[in-house]
């Protein structure tokens, strides 16, 4: 008798616990990434702290969930930095971006690896030296200048997202683009009536860093 009955018991507990493992099984998918962006929302705004530390300089971006493969958004740099040492320096730039994301990005939509196309418009500041090799009396041997332009920089990059239940959000990019109207080989010009300008104007810039950003 004790053995039916513990019989009875085991069946009864291995029921019991299979119910409940079936219970808590989760399955991802896109429906529930759209209900996640009912309660996160599909919009976000982050800072880029590197830039602000660094420059200093105010680099925001806003980013728009497109579903959980992928996003679109821009990013805004005002640098602040007035050191005229520096051989040149982005002043201002827009840069209108659509990112691919991969890998666990179903979790919340927008999150996970990612890989970036983008194109920035940039105000540019540069330095342009003069060289005088016959100066008159009491005449500097160079002149600099400042010369200011606007420039455009197709390129890609690649990141990193993660998104917390909270809605706060923290990534890492590091991407690379090319100067569309930039001259190579340093800019330099040849010796004219006793003097030569060199300018330093980079073909390729930057775009990257660490941000922490909010969903809404």
């Amino acid at each position: 008798m004790r053995y039916y009955l513990v019989l009875i018991y085991i069946l009864f507990f291995n029921q019991v616990f299979s119910q409940d493992i079936q219970q808590v099984e989760v399955i991802k998918n896109d429906k529930q990434v759209e209900q996640l962006f009912d309660e996160l929302g599909d919009s976000e705004i982050k800072l880029d702290v590197i830039d602000l530390l660094s420059q200093p300089a105010l680099n925001i971006g806003f980013e728009k969930i497109n579903d959980s493969y992928s996003s679109y958004g821009a990013d805004v740099l005002l640098n602040f930095n007035n050191n005229i040492s520096r051989s040149w320096s982005e002043k201002f730039s827009l840069n209108p971006f659509y990112r691919f994301y991969f890998l666990n990005k179903t979790d919340f939509g927008g999150e996970g690896y990612f890989a970036e196309v983008f194109i920035k418009f940039s105000n540019i500041e540069y330095d342009r030296n003069t060289y005088f090799y016959d100066p008159m009396p009491n005449e500097p041997d160079i002149t600099n200048e400042e010369i200011k332009v606007w420039d455009i920089a197709p390129g890609v990059g690649i990141g990193r997202k993660w998104v917390n239940k909270k809605g706060w959000t923290f990534e890492y990019m590091l991407g690379f683009g090319r100067y569309l109207f930039a001259r190579d080989e340093g800019d330099d010009t040849p010796y004219i009536d006793d003097y030569s300008v060199s300018e330093y104007r980079p073909t390729g810039t930057f775009k990257g860093g660490i941000s922490i950003g909010k969903r809404f």
